[in-house]
């Protein structure tokens, strides 16, 4: 097999991965964002407040709730 043939080949399975990849975060961020209607203002602060760094799409979801619940950015930064 040629160099060029087993460089494709690769760059192949590895565009297959990042595909595979962004499906799975997206349907974590559909998850999370079906989860946060169900929480309280206190317990989504706490998820923005402690988890915005491990879970950056969490995070967001539960920002994402608070905003439309009429906080601020501003407001939910100070909860």
């Amino acid at each position: 097999m040629s160099f060029w043939k087993k460089a494709g080949d690769l760059a192949m399975k590895a565009g297959g991965a990042i595909v595979d990849e962004a499906k799975a975060a997206n349907e974590r961020n559909r998850e999370f964002k079906a989860e946060m209607p169900s929480k309280s203002d206190s317990e989504l602060a706490r998820i923005v407040k402690n988890e915005m760094k491990r879970s950056p799409l969490k995070g967001s979801a539960a920002f994402q709730e608070l905003k439309s619940r009429g906080y601020s950015p501003e407001e939910i930064k100070g909860m």
